[in-house]
């Protein structure tokens, strides 16, 4: 319970400072001049973190020591407390575009094999609900960021929005030091040896690793939202942080319920991810429309669309990854969420790309793509 705590605690102080930075991503991007597809290059970022995630996961599965899943964790996290601070000095929107990407290859080392410690020490208390303390805790972080880099904008500027990161980017590091000498071994690695193979995941993780393709496709990255929701002069950039962060506190809202829900309907929980991601595509793809109607309106259709944003993103971060656990055997978990990240990394970045293109087009063309993709993503699911 108290490495849970502190893995928590960890999760926190860590999202202050690479969502606090996310929040801004294509807004600074914009601001250094960089073009739209520039959004969608930093986007790409996931491609990288999520494609790691297979790695790490792999390389922990294959070397069976608790050493090496708590060197990628501690690794990951101090690689996101060193990019993200040094953004302040970014003077190209390349060096910028750079770093995010050095964040997301950090993110990408310790997601999986912290996933496995954390399916291992909630065991006891529900993996839903365990996940979902988990990513509340998280996402408490991930509102205190933006707020964070909101008020130093307002006030200052970007450079030192970001260097303020660097105090949580710290304490992270320590944290999860502290969690490591407090359990340094791993039950489930003592009891049986994990073999790469991908034998033995069986249909229905397929079933719902095609469903995350899907989702991913059709779930607008929020580089791109930030990015146009400054091309299209919706909000100025401290407000783009603060929809963020209306997003990132609907996610910590929902995370224990949904949690609780998937614990006592399992799969069936599922749903609400792709109906909260149409909905909220739908809403950013006709902001633009919205502002004739009123720039009230349309600010508040933007906060709308945000919290709706937040609550697809709260089912990939607690019911999605606690899926993964009940899908799949101990001794097949690690590689599991790496097979679950890369796909989700590369589908995800994809979509970056093709809303870059399509958010340029009239907006039934990029409608009718969120539609599909979603409405697909729920028959899938269907079928798990």
């Amino acid at each position: 319970m108290i490495v849970f705590i502190l893995l928590g605690l960890v999760s926190l102080t860590a999202d202050m400072v690479y969502e606090g930075a996310r929040s801004v991503g294509g807004s600074y991007i914009e601001e250094l001049q960089g073009p739209s597809i520039a959004s969608a290059i930093a986007a790409s970022g996931d491609f990288i973190g999520y494609g790691l995630r297979f790695v790490s996961a792999v390389i922990a599965t294959y070397l069976a020591s608790s050493l090496a899943f708590w060197g990628f964790t501690i690794l990951g996290y101090a690689m996101t407390a060193t990019a993200i601070p040094l953004l302040a000095y970014a003077g190209s929107w390349e060096y910028a575009t750079l770093l995010y990407l050095v964040e997301r290859v950090g993110k990408g080392l310790r997601a999986p094999v912290r996933d496995v410690v954390l399916a291992e020490v909630t065991e006891d208390i529900g993996r839903g609900k365990g996940f979902g303390i988990h990513e509340l805790m998280d996402q408490m972080g991930a509102v205190a960021g933006p707020l964070l880099v909101a008020l130093m904008i307002s006030f200052y500027s970007y450079r030192f929005a970001f260097l303020a990161l660097a105090a949580p980017g710290a304490i992270s590091i320590a944290l999860v030091v502290t969690a490591f000498a407090l359990y340094p071994k791993l039950k489930s690695l003592e009891i049986s040896r994990p073999r790469i193979s991908f034998r033995g995941l069986g249909r229905k993780f397929y079933v719902y690793t095609l469903a995350t393709i899907l989702l991913s496709l059709g779930y607008v990255h929020w580089m791109n939202v930030s990015y146009f929701l400054k091309y299209w002069n919706v909000l100025g950039d401290a407000d783009i942080a603060l929809a963020y962060m209306v997003a990132m506190l609907t996610d910590a809202v929902i995370a224990v319920p949904i949690g609780v829900l998937y614990d006592k309907i399992k799969f069936k929980s599922l749903y609400l991810a792709p109906l909260s991601a149409l909905a909220s595509a739908i809403l950013f793809i006709y902001t633009p429309t919205l502002m004739g109607a009123g720039e009230v309106t349309a600010r508040i259709a933007t906060y709308v669309m945000a919290a709706l944003w937040g609550i697809t993103m709260g089912c990939f971060e607690t019911i999605m990854r606690a899926s993964i656990a009940d899908l799949l055997p101990p001794e097949k978990r690690a590689l599991g969420y790496g097979v679950y990240g890369l796909v989700y990394g590369v589908s995800w970045t994809i979509g970056s790309f093709i809303y870059a293109y399509l958010l340029l087009q009239p907006q039934p063309i990029p409608a009718i793509y969120a539609t599909t993709t979603l409405i697909l993503t729920a028959i899938l699911i269907s079928r798990i």
